[in-house]
């Protein structure tokens, strides 16, 4: 994003604090500051992002957007504690080997404990490959969305399929109002 014609700020997803260091993900608002007959101030995009610590290698002095846009504000929910984007978990997905499209997260509570159930479905050429296909999903996971899933590695054409919109997040938790 070009700082000369755009004033971009994150802020809190919680507070509406403006966030200046990286490594925290907020919300993007922007200012564009070269529009004239109708002003585009502190526009909430309800994108996600996050600052990165490292300048621009080709030695720009404007800040940098770590990895893009990593979800929707409106989507985002906290599970353990963590701000979590549905759509950063398709990320991972989608980006394994060996992994059908179709994936199903389900997070519930068991006692007083969060826990994030995520049910894949293994191509079946990669069916031999379910050990290795865990590994690199586990890990990915937790790089992506610092958090902790408990996985069901499925056969082919075992999810449900949706006609529409998919709806593959389900937050079984009771909410305070339940």
């Amino acid at each position: 994003m070009n700082e000369a014609l755009f004033l971009v700020e994150i802020v809190d997803l919680e507070t509406g604090a403006i966030i200046e260091e990286p490594g925290r993900r907020g919300k993007m608002v922007i200012t564009a500051l070269d529009r004239q007959a109708q002003p585009c101030v502190r526009f909430d995009s309800k994108d996600v992002i996050e600052w990165a610590p490292e300048p621009c290698a080709c030695g720009r002095t404007s800040r940098l957007i770590k990895g893009g846009v990593v979800g929707r504000a409106d989507d985002i929910t906290k599970v353990k504690g963590v701000l979590l984007a549905p759509s950063a978990i398709e990320e991972v997905v989608r980006g394994v080997a060996g992994l059908g499209d179709e994936y199903e997260v389900i997070v519930d509570q068991v006692g007083d404990a969060e826990r994030i159930t995520l049910r894949v479905e293994v191509l079946p050429e990669a069916q031999d490959q379910c050990r290795l296909i865990e590994t690199e999903l586990t890990e990915q996971l937790r790089l992506k969305t610092n958090l902790r899933y408990d996985l069901e590695i499925c056969g082919c054409q075992t999810l449900p399929r949706y006609e529409v919109k998919a709806r593959r997040f389900k937050d079984l938790r009771k909410k305070p109002n339940d």
